[in-house]
């Protein structure tokens, strides 16, 4: 049996379909058959939206962002018609099919996990099949400038790289963490809650901020920052100086949450 005509066989078979297959994917996004939300999308709040829906609406959102991944994808398929620029085609084509591969899964895309296996696969085999070049080029070849195109104190401290990506990987992880702990952070209040009496959303959000969303009301937000002691919580609107919104003792227990203000009791249940 002759392998390396089956492998020719089969390289020159996975570079015509993938080029092939591409094609289509690509003018499905120019003639926007692809990315596209059905008019009840629109109406449904995102935390209803599943996998799919909420993919396709942001995908979809801007055209010429989808006519980009399109005209990638027209290139990559022309470089993979030919044997000569088959290495940079299936580069190009990589970038993306892998991209497109990991969210299929991670949102859960059902009809489109089998074909985007196949291609990356398919892809994959093409890449490897001239591992040997590509470890050439990537490995192999020299560096575009040696240490004789530096000056000499440059070489002579070279080593110091080592200490700053250290320090980089420190520097940065503590640093956000810092940030997310203080501008992000989740307090026993964060979420949604819903008023029991008139269905009124409250959302304690990231930064001690609020929302209100009043269903049944003309100017339906209320927005602003909120502040709280060990009993008492404060509502302060944020287009408005200093303009107090509500303020009352809190009875928070896991799922319920009881703010007694002067005027009234308002009673919330967490909702997510």
């Amino acid at each position: 049996m002759n392998w390396k005509k089956i492998h020719l066989y089969l390289y020159t078979f996975c570079r015509y379909f993938l080029a092939t297959m591409i094609i289509s994917y690509a003018f499905a996004k120019i003639f926007e058959t692809q990315f596209i939300s059905q008019p009840s999308t629109y109406d449904k709040p995102v935390g209803e939206l599943n996998g799919f829906q909420l993919t396709w609406f942001y995908y979809g959102y801007s055209y010429w962002y989808g006519l980009v991944i399109a005209i990638t994808q027209i290139i990559s398929s022309i470089l993979l018609f030919f044997r000569k620029t088959t290495r940079i085609g299936i580069i190009v084509f990589l970038t993306y099919m892998i991209n497109i591969l990991l969210m299929d899964f991670a949102y859960n895309i059902e009809g489109a996990k089998g074909m985007a296996t196949i291609l990356t696969v398919m892809g994959l085999f093409i890449l490897f099949s001239d591992y040997k070049s590509i470890k050439k080029y990537f490995i192999d070849e020299p560096p575009l400038f040696s240490n004789d195109d530096y000056s000499n104190w440059i070489n002579k401290i070279k080593n110091i790289k080592y200490l700053y990506i250290i320090f980089v990987f420190i520097g940065f992880f503590f640093l956000i963490s810092t940030l997310k702990n203080k501008y992000m952070g989740k307090n026993d209040f964060y979420g949604t809650w819903e008023n029991l009496k008139n269905n009124d959303r409250l959302y304690f959000e990231a930064a001690n901020t609020f929302q209100i969303n009043k269903k049944n009301e003309f100017n339906s937000f209320v927005n602003g920052k909120y502040s709280f002691s060990k009993d008492s919580i404060k509502f302060n609107l944020s287009d408005k100086k200093s303009k107090m919104y509500l303020e009352g003792k809190y009875i928070l227990e896991k799922n319920t949450l009881n703010i007694l203000s002067k005027n009234d009791t308002l009673k919330f249940k967490r909702i997510r």
